[in-house]
């Protein structure tokens, strides 16, 4: 960086300009907020620049001042880059940092779940031993990779579940090799077992057995015992979610349905504000009236196959920001949307009519986004732009996005760089 910013003169008059430039600079360097919360958190240890982090974020009115004050807009992201690198730092010197600011983003998913992240990262900090005192890792009876559960199973005629049982020191292979052979043994015992590897968040490995595992054991059961957590979940691939009622608290949830993407087991989740559900292949989305009980639902995305579902009933759904994959159907019901804010529309196969839908949309005052390898199927919307005086479009990030404000198009420009639903 060559001229100093307040954010750096404010950091450079607790650490030093030179580590102030470096920190900052640091920041800079991550292509995303996820990687920059992850990649900070994992910052060398350096307490006196996380005391001046802490000093800076912790103060509303100083944050405010240096424009790094959370701003919960229209359903948006308002907080900048530097923000996220100083929070990170900060959550190391004062983890209650964190609680402080959150409620400052209001109901910004986006936002929440970052913050879940340095909290676990935080925790798993808090957790870890110093190296030294550190135990060497027990060589337990039990299986070490994939490939030795069903060997290890036939070893055991009766076996015990508590002998897979997590320990120190254990590895990711192992992890997975012991949640197989729990959901294989299927028994509350091993329920019971399974439950001391709940976690926020699995490693890929990890969450493809708890998959596997699922039907064998009672899935609401299973649901509750595993993926209580923190009340956001990502589910990844997975053929059903039958059961996921049963997760008490549940607030945000991804997943891709890869045999029907059936969402009345959502229906009791009465405390989500954010779904995001990809329906991979046919038949795909299967209907969306489940939806329509959700009360606190804010943030929709519902994408890949949908041409089998009925949509129109979303003109009831009370969201304000939908990604959507339309397939080829009627989008006029997307006019009806009670509350709807920001729209992110994927359609290959669009009808002309629906360029017209969108333009009215826009006019409305609802930011609309559309990829731009499909600009060709939204042909007089983007005529709209050089032709109208209240529709304005910004390319960014391989996606366009439409205004009618002409002011908020910067906005509207970062929020695609940084891949936010607008």
């Amino acid at each position: 960086m060559t001229d100093k910013d307040p954010v750096e003169s404010a950091l450079g008059a607790r650490v030093g300009d030179d580590v102030a430039d470096a920190v900052l600079t640091k920041v800079l360097r991550y292509s995303n907020l996820p990687n920059t919360v992850k990649g900070m958190s994992k910052s060398d240890p350096a307490p006196d620049v996380e005391a001046a982090a802490l000093a800076i974020v912790d103060d509303p009115a100083l944050a405010e001042e240096l424009g790094l004050e959370p701003v919960a807009d229209e359903g948006g992201l308002g907080p900048s880059e530097y923000l996220w690198g100083l929070l990170a730092l900060a959550a190391r010197a004062d983890v209650g940092v964190l609680d402080r600011v959150e409620d400052r983003w209001g109901d910004q998913d986006y936002a929440h779940r970052l913050i879940a992240t340095l909290r676990r990262t935080a925790a798993r900090r808090a957790a870890a031993p110093p190296a030294a005192a550190r135990p060497t890792p027990a060589a337990p009876d039990s299986p070490q990779k994939l490939s030795e559960v069903k060997a290890w199973l036939g070893a055991h005629a009766d076996p015990d579940p508590a002998a897979l049982a997590p320990y120190p020191g254990q590895k990711a292979a192992a992890k997975a090799a012991a949640v197989r052979a729990l959901g294989t043994i299927g028994t509350p015992q091993a329920l019971a077992v399974l439950g001391r590897y709940a976690a926020d968040e699995y490693p890929d490995k990890v969450l493809e057995e708890l998959h596997r595992a699922w039907g064998n054991f009672d899935r609401r059961d299973f649901a509750a015992t595993m993926f209580g957590g923190s009340g956001h979940l990502d589910l990844h691939l997975a053929p059903t979610i039958e059961g996921i009622g049963a997760v008490a608290g549940l607030k945000s949830l991804d997943v891709i349905l890869t045999d029907g993407a059936d969402l009345s087991p959502l229906a009791e989740c009465t405390d989500l504000y954010t779904l995001r559900v990809g329906a991979e292949g046919d038949p795909g989305l299967l209907g969306v009236e489940p939806l329509l009980g959700l009360p606190k639902l804010t943030e929709l995305h519902l994408t890949r196959t949908t041409h089998n579902a009925d949509l129109t009933p979303l003109a009831r759904c009370g969201v304000r920001s939908l990604r959507l994959s339309l397939d080829g159907a009627d989008g006029a019901f997307l006019l009806d949307m009670p509350r709807l804010q920001a729209l992110d529309l994927s359609d290959e196969a669009a009808r002309p009519e629906t360029s017209d839908v969108l333009i009215a949309l826009v006019r409305k005052g609802i930011r609309v986004v559309v990829h731009n390898h499909e600009r060709d199927s939204f042909p007089r919307l983007l005529e709209a732009t050089e032709d109208s005086s209240d529709v304005f479009g910004v390319t960014e990030n391989g996606k366009i996005g439409f205004t009618n404000d002409e002011s908020k198009l910067q906005d509207l420009q970062r929020k695609l760089f940084y891949n936010v639903l607008p």
